[in-house]
Order: C-alpha cells, then sequence, then structure tokens
C-alpha cells in the first residue's frame, strides 16, 4: 500500500509541475521547487516512508549537481555570445555550403546548423543565420520549408545531444555520464537522426514557399568583409570538445598515478576545455588586441552569458533536488514494479516520459533534464546504463515539437510558413530524428555496446 501511495504522489507531482509550467506560465526553477517541497511535505505524512529533512534534501541534492556543470555551462553558453557576436556562426555556415556544392545545400545547412547547435541554442542558431538561408532558397529555387526546417532540425539535434549545450551538460551530469562519453555518444547518434530528418525535409521542397524579401536583402546588404576565417571560427568549437575526449581515452588507458593522467584531468576536464575555446575564441574579433579587450568583449558579452546560463543552472539544481527525493523515497522500487507489472521494457520509459515533458511544456531543454532528474535514481531497476538513459532523453525530448516551443514559432515566422506548414516541417522532421535517434540507441543497447 505505501509503494502504491508514494508512485501516485510521485505522478501528482509531476503533473502539478508540468501545469505550473504550461498553462500557468511560471518559471520552470519555481515550477519545479515548488513542485519539489509539495512532494516533501506529502511523502513525510504517508506511513512507512522513512522521515527526511525536507530543506536539508532539497539543498542536498542541489549541490551535488551543480557543483560539476555550473561553470561548464557559464563557458557554454559564453563560447556561444562570441561565436554569435563575431560572425563566426555565418562564416562557418557559408563555407560548409561551398564545400558541399549547389546540389547538397541543404545538406549544408543542416552540417552547419548542427556544428553551431553544440555551443549555441537552436533559436539563435535560427535567428542568426534566417538571412543568409532565404538568400540561398531563392538562389536555388527551393523552399523554405526545406532549408528554414533544415537550418532548426541541425542546430536541435546536436543542443539535444552534444555538451556544452546546456541540455546534454545538465542530463550527463544528472546521469553521472562522463562528459567525453556524451560528446562522442551524443554525436553518433545525431548523424542518423540528422540524416533521417533532412531526408524527409527533402520530400517537402515540393511545397514552395519563398523566404521572406526582407532576410534576403539583409542577407544581400550584410557586410562579408569583417567575418572571420573558416577555420579560427571553428577551432574554438572543437577544441574543447577534442581536449575532453583525449582526457576519456587518457584515463582509460594509462595508470591513474602517471603524470600524463594528472595533466590530462585537469586540461581534459570540461571547465578548463571550455575555458580554453573561449579565451582562444578571442581572436575571433574583428581588429587588433584593443578592440579584443573592449570592455564590450571582456565584461558586457561575459555579463550577457551570466544571464543566458542562469535558467539551465538553477532548472537543473532543483532537477537535482528532485532526484534526491526520489532517491530517499520508495518511488524507485514502486516504479519498478509498475513497469513490471506493465511488461514494457525499462528503456522505453525515459523516452517516454521526455516525450511528454517536451510535448507539454514546449521545452526541449526541460524534457532532456528533467527526465534525467526522474530516471536517474532507478537505472538499476530498469536495467539500463546512464549513457543509454543519457541518449534516450536527448532523442526522446525532440518528438512532436508543435506550436508551444518558441523555436517552432520562430522557425516558422522567419521562415514564412504558416501553423500548418511549420507543423508539417518542425514538428515532422523533429519527431522522424528523434524517432531514428531512440531506436538507434535501442539497438545499441541490446547490442551490448552502451
Amino acid at each position: 500500500m505505501t509503494a502504491t501511495l508514494v508512485l501516485i504522489v510521485f505522478a501528482v507531482t509531476i503533473v502539478i509541475m508540468i501545469l505550473l509550467i504550461s498553462k500557468c506560465k511560471v518559471h520552470p526553477a519555481m515550477s519545479i521547487l515548488l513542485s519539489v517541497i509539495f512532494l516533501g511535505i506529502v511523502l513525510t505524512f504517508i506511513p512507512g516512508t522513512k522521515p527526511f529533512n525536507i530543506v536539508n534534501t532539497i539543498n542536498a541534492g542541489f549541490a551535488s549537481t551543480i557543483r560539476s556543470i555550473a561553470l561548464v555551462i557559464l563557458l557554454g553558453c559564453l563560447l556561444g555570445k562570441v561565436l554569435e557576436e563575431t560572425g563566426a556562426a555565418v562564416a562557418i555556415t557559408k563555407s560548409v555550403v561551398r564545400l558541399l556544392g549547389p546540389k547538397k545545400v541543404i545538406w549544408g545547412i543542416a552540417v552547419s546548423a548542427a556544428i553551431l547547435g553544440i555551443p549555441i541554442w537552436a533559436d539563435s542558431v535560427v535567428i542568426l543565420l534566417i538571412p543568409i538561408v532565404s538568400l540561398l532558397a531563392i538562389e536555388t529555387g527551393a523552399s523554405m520549408m526545406a532549408y528554414g526546417g533544415a537550418l532548426y532540425l541541425g542546430a536541435l539535434v546536436t543542443a539535444s545531444l552534444v555538451p556544452p549545450t546546456p541540455g546534454p551538460v545538465a542530463a550527463a551530469a544528472l546521469l553521472k555520464v562522463p562528459l567525453g562519453e556524451a560528446v562522442l555518444w551524443g554525436l553518433i547518434v545525431s548523424v542518423p537522426s540528422i540524416i533521417a530528418g533532412v531526408f524527409f525535409l527533402k520530400t517537402l521542397n515540393k511545397f514552395r514557399v519563398a523566404p521572406k524579401e526582407e532576410y534576403v536583402q539583409a542577407a544581400k546588404n550584410a557586410d562579408l568583409t569583417k567575418l572571420p576565417s573558416t577555420s579560427k571560427s571553428l577551432f574554438p568549437i572543437i577544441l574543447p570538445i577534442v581536449l575532453i575526449m583525449i582526457n576519456t581515452f587518457i584515463q582509460a588507458n594509462f595508470p591513474k598515478d602517471s603524470a600524463m593522467v594528472k595533466f590530462w584531468s585537469f586540461i581534459g576536464d570540461p571547465m578548463p576545455a571550455l575555458l580554453i575555446g573561449c579565451l582562444f575564441s578571442v581572436v575571433l574579433v574583428h581588429g587588433g588586441w584593443k578592440q579584443r579587450l573592449d570592455k564590450k568583449v571582456v565584461n558586457n558579452w561575459v555579463e550577457d552569458a551570466c544571464r543566458i546560463a542562469a535558467m539551465p543552472v538553477f532548472v537543473t539544481g532543483l532537477g537535482g533536488s528532485l532526484a534526491q527525493f526520489i532517491r530517499d523515497a520508495d518511488v524507485v522500487s514502486a516504479i519498478a514494479k509498475a513497469v513490471a507489472d506493465s511488461g514494457m521494457p525499462g528503456i522505453l520509459l525515459p523516452i517516454i516520459i521526455a516525450v511528454i515533458i517536451h510535448v507539454i511544456t514546449g521545452s526541449n531543454t526541460l524534457g532532456v533534464m528533467t527526465t534525467a532528474a526522474l530516471v536517474e535514481p532507478m537505472l538499476a531497476t530498469l536495467g539500463i546504463s546512464p549513457l543509454t538513459a543519457f541518449l534516450c532523453c536527448g532523442t526522446g525530448a525532440m518528438v512532436l515539437k508543435h506550436a508551444n516551443s518558441s523555436g517552432f514559432w520562430v522557425t516558422t515566422a522567419m521562415s514564412n510558413m504558416t501553423l500548418t506548414q511549420g507543423l508539417r516541417t518542425v514538428g515532422g522532421s523533429l519527431s522522424v530524428a528523434g524517432i531514428v535517434g531512440a531506436i538507434f540507441t535501442v539497438i545499441l543497447h541490446y547490442a551490448g555496446v552502451i
């Protein structure tokens, strides 16, 4: 009876949290905090559950979660800010499209967006690149349903799966997945997801949607002489990823007390690696060192990054508080019994939860982070590894993107699409990408690879 009551209280808590965010428009951080407090109060009155201090449990879960990811999220946001402000995002896009050629422009858009989706919010990638994508649509006679969709598709897939974007960074921290593994496998699963999504979008090219003239003119009138080179633009993104992955390899293959392991355990840790990437990104600023050390660069951009990072840091920390209550109560055993009785494979639970949270709240980031917090305490019961759960969270949180999402409206409006066209383009392509990514993850799991 106690297990059933705990499960009911847990389900009611999640419903309250989702309703506060989606219906009452309460900020996600406050919604999760109120839900966690509700869960803690109700659990203390259920006979048979062990007593615990609500405030101490909230603080313990919050602190243990953000201590490893707060600075990583801040530095990732700062790197994204520099790429936006310096024109590096545009430089990367132009180079990738030129490299792939005029017949594969849609692939160039998706690939460049995927690269930029690693450090930059997907919505921002669309806002940054929609002028050049609109111009490409005019030059190639393509529909914005295909090109605008590819722009958001590429950015959102990697923003869901590849650190240092806040969502996957937070999920990796909550699930205790080393960031090197998260980056590597996030990239691997992103590939079939993006390929499937682009093939779907190519079928929409027959529905002619012209770009907005204002963005075409903006692209034509833009001063492209001050753009950084492609190599300079890519270097700050690739460098920290390479450092993190080298560290992961060395930690697994060399003696723990060797000088090499000690060196790389610092330089390849996500925080120092991203800091190095941010420091190198200063060379993207046009002009000499006087311009690069201007207050706008070393102060204002950092301040903007702090504001951008605040929400994911607090939401992730409070997700850790929620996970702490789940661990301390009998929620895990109750859910395990429910899953076992239903006969559903445990691997499907994080995928389903991520889809539900994403569909109801409209937030991909919330879908990834909140699902990670919910399933972390029950991984052993579900019979899946932390890495598997991480990939399930990221792929599930792409499915059924629709009109309650800011990214949906940014892409639909700026690509000159109607609501129906946006649902078909954004919702359709990301559902295909998420489902294919989830299937690929399930195959990797049952093959024993992850």
